[in-house]
């Protein structure tokens, strides 16, 4: 049995679309738990309609007091989840394919059979990237936004690759990361779910889009055209102090990891990943050669020249 988990506010322009995506898989084992943020539309008129609708469970549960953010709510039904099997991501306002489930679910089976099921397993996969009439801008977001497809844990600790409304993962996972997931110093909850997985399990990526992701003015954070003169052109604007204040997040992140994980790390014997942490916690401190050297040396440059050229003169 899946267990999805969706966040909701204010939702209504496209939330019955992502329903009937849901009602629609091919695979019919899953359940359906949500977390409205106190929306002031027909959100919840709108998930009471589907769970009277559907055989399948649907859970509505309305935040008091609000939450204010995807990743407090989120955080929240990933507690919510503690007794599921597998669990899911969904945001509020795309569309999945009608094979998402089932695909994701035999690649699941693979990991199993391969590593055991004891451990946290982290299946995710490609989205297409399409406008608010849900017109398709790119088959691939990974190569819209120009992220690796698959990453190192030196990668991983410098820029997220997976996306969250892809994810299927184990109740080892879950229950690893739930106390922990809503933090301030964790940036998002998928985020913070792929380092528990790079780290204390195993991961797959599946290479195809399983996931309409709609981009409107209202996402949490939405993909990038990487490769658009506009967009290098604002992150140039935007200059060092952003730059940097991502770094640091992730610097802050990658800190609270250790503390919280730090004893269970060495207790399983992970000295190379330990200290792959450590050494990263430190680059807000080296000088522009020390991080040029530390980049080439784990391979962990980001994709693009305009990122590279950032990563060595700010961060």
């Amino acid at each position: 049995m899946i267990t999805i988990l969706m966040a909701v506010y204010n939702g209504e322009r496209y939330l019955k679309e992502q329903l009937e995506s849901i009602r629609m898989q091919d695979y019919s084992e899953w359940r359906l738990i949500v977390r409205d943020d106190c929306s002031s539309d027909k959100s919840v008129q709108i998930l009471e309609d589907f769970a009277s609708r559907v055989a399948n469970e649907v859970k509505v549960y309305i935040n008091k007091p609000a939450y204010g953010n995807a990743k407090g709510n989120f955080a929240r039904l990933l507690n919510d989840a503690s007794d599921a099997e597998y669990i899911m991501f969904s945001d509020q306002d795309d569309v999945w394919k009608r094979d998402k489930l089932s695909i994701c679910m035999d690649k699941m089976k693979e990991l199993e059979e391969k590593y055991g099921s004891s451990i946290p397993l982290l299946v995710h996969s490609d989205v297409e990237v399409a406008s608010e009439n849900m017109e398709v801008i790119s088959s691939s977001m990974f190569s819209y936004s120009g992220i690796r497809r698959e990453a190192t844990l030196e990668q991983l600790l410098l820029q997220n690759n997976v996306t969250g409304c892809t994810m299927l993962f184990n109740q080892p996972l879950c229950n690893g990361i739930a106390p922990f997931a809503g933090n301030p110093n964790v940036i998002m909850h998928d985020y913070f779910a792929a380092l528990y997985a790079k780290i204390f399990g195993r991961t797959a990526f599946i290479n195809k889009p399983l996931v309409s992701y709609r981009q409107h003015g209202s996402n949490s954070v939405g993909a990038k055209a990487s490769r658009s003169p506009l967009y290098l052109f604002k992150r140039l604007m935007d200059g060092k102090k952003a730059y940097k204040e991502a770094v640091i997040a992730s610097v802050n992140q990658a800190r609270y990891f250790l503390q919280i994980y730090g004893d269970t790390m060495s207790e399983k014997s992970l000295f190379i990943e330990f200290a792959m942490i450590i050494r990263y916690t430190g680059i807000c401190r080296m000088t522009c050669f020390e991080r040029a050297e530390f980049f080439i040396s784990t391979k962990s440059w980001k994709k693009g020249l305009a990122r590279k050229i950032m990563q060595v003169l700010w961060g």
